[in-house]
């Protein structure tokens, strides 16, 4: 669905500068950006993905986004479109985030060849009609997700006003590729929480896997989103050779215990070859250990562990004792140990500043 988009300048010669996501695409007319979502239509920016969905969304548990201290245990209404600000050489969604747009009218704005291949299709709804699908799942939280939602910014302003309404908590699964005056409408507008991707700590890594200049707005965006009350995860997916030396985690952990907190909870996942392989090897469980305990010695307290088992990385410890607050198996709790107002019954250590929302037991 085509809508005008929000956050850009006019320039001369028809010429518009996007201001949506960092790369803030100088965009030709009849040109679309980076992302191959914004085209300039005669100097106007417009969007090609307002409304524009695969499928009607799917219910996902939080924990999958990864969330562990956002409403532990929820349902997340999980919705995503097409496109994104990065080429990322490993990306795991390729399919959808490169996907391309078209605005010849013909089967909405996609060329669709790719998705169909894998099975995939797109609907068109209005912001009232996304609600009411949530309200009728019985979730309590909606997740832009999968591929990348910055670039969905008019469609996550329109539709996180009317979740409020009904009390849905609204989800960011992002790169954090944002610009400031983007991050703050989304702040203004009432997000809930976010999940961040810190690929790296290297410019250099940026460049040569994602395709974009730098990690500096990654870490802007999740310095102001937390300062603002944003509840904020992080994840880190460890490439074999590319990201996974003991200075690149310390020093993202280092980085994250200084500027979010040592409450921040933070995720190390493991990497399989996919899209262009950037590595031909899977993340082993060692590496994956070895993260988790650099950032537990530097001193954060929520340090978890995705994509393969590892016998403490998918729990919640008490940071005063180390007491087992949530036990996991996967995406399932295998017990809490918490008391009815957020305590740990060992110590007495109140998790409520740590663990946004009810625990669903």
């Amino acid at each position: 669905m085509k809508v005008k988009a929000r956050l850009f300048d006019k320039l001369g010669e028809k010429k518009v500068k996007c201001h949506v996501c960092a790369n803030e695409c100088t965009i030709l007319p009849d040109n679309v950006g980076i992302c191959r979502t914004r085209k300039n239509f005669d100097g106007e920016l417009y969007s090609l993905i307002y409304g524009s969905m695969i499928s009607a969304g799917s219910l996902d548990p939080i924990e999958k986004k990864p969330l562990y201290n956002f409403w532990p245990g929820a349902i997340a209404y999980s919705i995503a479109s097409i496109g994104c600000s990065f080429k990322c050489q490993n990306c795991q969604n390729w399919s959808i985030s490169q996907a391309n747009p078209t605005d010849d009218g013909k089967e909405g704005f996609y060329d669709l060849e790719g998705l169909k291949n894998r099975g995939m299709h797109l609907i068109e709804l209005e912001p009232h009609q996304l609600v009411k699908k949530v309200v009728k799942s019985g979730a309590k939280t909606l997740a832009y997700t999968y591929n990348e939602p910055l670039i969905w910014h008019e469609w996550i302003i329109d539709t996180t006003n009317l979740l409020k309404k009904e009390n849905i908590k609204t989800i960011l699964v992002t790169n954090g590729y944002s610009t400031p005056e983007a991050s703050q409408e989304l702040i203004n507008v009432g997000i809930d929480a976010a999940n961040i991707d810190i690929k790296s700590m290297s410019d250099d890594f940026y460049k040569k896997i994602c395709g974009v200049k730098s990690v500096q707005p990654v870490l802007n965006t999740a310095k102001l989103f937390k300062e603002n009350g944003i509840h904020v995860e992080i994840t880190n997916l460890i490439i074999p050779d590319l990201n996974d030396s003991k200075n690149d985690i310390e020093e993202l952990s280092k980085w994250i215990f200084n500027n979010l907190g040592q409450n921040t909870p933070t995720h190390f996942s493991a990497y399989h070859p996919d899209f262009k392989t950037p590595s031909t090897k899977r993340t082993p469980l060692d590496v994956l250990d070895r993260a988790y305990n650099i950032a537990k010695n530097i001193g954060l307290n929520y340090v978890y562990v995705g994509n393969l088992p590892h016998n403490k990385g998918s729990n919640t410890y008490c940071p005063n004792c180390n007491h087992l607050i949530i036990g996991r198996r996967g995406y399932s709790f295998t017990n809490t140990n918490i008391t009815k107002d957020k305590k740990c019954p060992n110590c007495g250590y109140d998790f409520n500043n740590d663990i946004i929302g009810n625990i669903n037991r």
